[in-house]
């Protein structure tokens, strides 16, 4: 395993992180526990869940299984806070308000079995809640020792780049990380998204980065998914065909396959190693229903993508960027950070 620094955090973060989202749905205790000690046996430090996760299920069953290991200082705890599936219309246990967030990681904690979360992250972007209330309370939670760092996920540039600056000029704390949708088939964070990122030092967790399955070569020009997958159960509605099956897809997937023959691997580890390539990502965030699964997936590690391999699935994954990105690219000088 490998490690890179978390933003400015000073913490070490292991290249792959564990995404517990299956943990009380398809996969079971016992099974999730396999899975979590072959994760950690292969050097991996950061464990992903929610509360939103089957119900908290997935916290209790990763909350059981840190209480029965020796030491828990050798990984990092992170969760999330702001679905609920049961909120009706007049609930407040939804989003980011101040009371959501407490009652929220109360439970979480209670589950986790822990008293501090090491990442405590906002699930996505509240437009229904003002930001600086989102910071003060953040801010709370961190003076109560009942977290260490937050981090945002699915939030819009100007948000970020608000709370930046509310953090310089109030003397607060800032997000250290952002966990975002990146991958072959989404390149659409490299506008912005990841520039920014990297000029602000805020750490990055690539999630979905095999785009719902779409990215292990599993899915067939015309023909039916399969029933046991994301996109034949229905999981996601914007993974689904007719959202994701375009020319574009397809030439991807093709070219994916090539350099999976030439090199005797899943095509799925073709597609992770793109994105390990990409030194603006701190980690990327996998998830895995069993162990066949994961082993297969973290086995991207023992080998690295060609520049020309990365070359051509970079130009197959090309998508033209809206103005004023394409204008800057086209017209603007190189960044000053990147001159030799």
């Amino acid at each position: 395993m490998k490690y890179r620094y978390f933003g400015k955090t000073g913490l070490r973060i292991s290249e792959i992180s564990f995404g517990t989202q299956t943990f009380g749905w398809t996969t079971d205790k016992a099974d999730a526990f396999r899975l979590l000690d072959y994760y950690v046996a292969e050097g991996g430090n950061y464990l992903d869940t929610a509360d939103s996760y089957n119900d908290g299920a997935s916290e209790e069953i990763l909350g059981q299984w840190l209480k029965g290991r020796k030491r828990t200082d050798d990984v990092l705890i992170g969760t999330k806070v702001f679905f609920n599936e049961h909120a009706g219309p007049g609930s407040n246990e939804i989003g980011h308000s101040k009371k959501h967030i407490v009652h929220s990681l109360e439970k979480s904690l209670a589950r986790l079995g822990i008293e501090a979360v090491d990442l405590y992250q906002l699930h996505c972007y509240d437009r229904g809640t003002d930001i600086e209330t989102v910071m003060q309370t953040m801010e709370d939670l961190i003076r109560a020792g009942k977290i260490l760092h937050y981090g945002i996920s699915n939030f819009i540039p100007s948000i970020i780049m608000k709370m930046v600056m509310l953090g310089h000029l109030r003397q607060c704390h800032r997000p250290v990380s952002l966990q975002l949708e990146y991958s072959l088939l989404v390149r659409s964070p490299e506008w912005e998204l990841l520039p920014l990122c990297e000029e602000e030092h805020i750490g990055t967790l690539a999630w979905s980065p095999l785009a719902g399955g779409w990215l292990t070569g599993k899915y067939q020009r015309n023909a039916p998914p399969p029933e046991n997958s994301r996109v034949g159960r229905n999981d996601r509605e914007y993974d689904q065909p007719g959202k994701r099956d375009g020319a574009r897809t397809w030439a991807i997937l093709d070219e994916l396959r090539k350099i999976a023959e030439r090199r005797n691997v899943p095509v799925s580890q073709i597609a992770l190693n793109w994105l390990r390539r990409k030194s603006s990502i701190s980690s990327i965030l996998i998830g895995a229903r069993n162990l066949e699964q994961l082993e297969a997936n973290m086995s991207c590690m023992r080998w690295d993508l060609s520049d020309e391999e990365t070359r051509l699935l970079d130009q197959a994954s090309d998508v033209n960027a809206p103005y004023p990105y394409s204008f800057i690219s086209s017209y603007s000088r190189e960044s000053y950070t990147r001159e030799a």
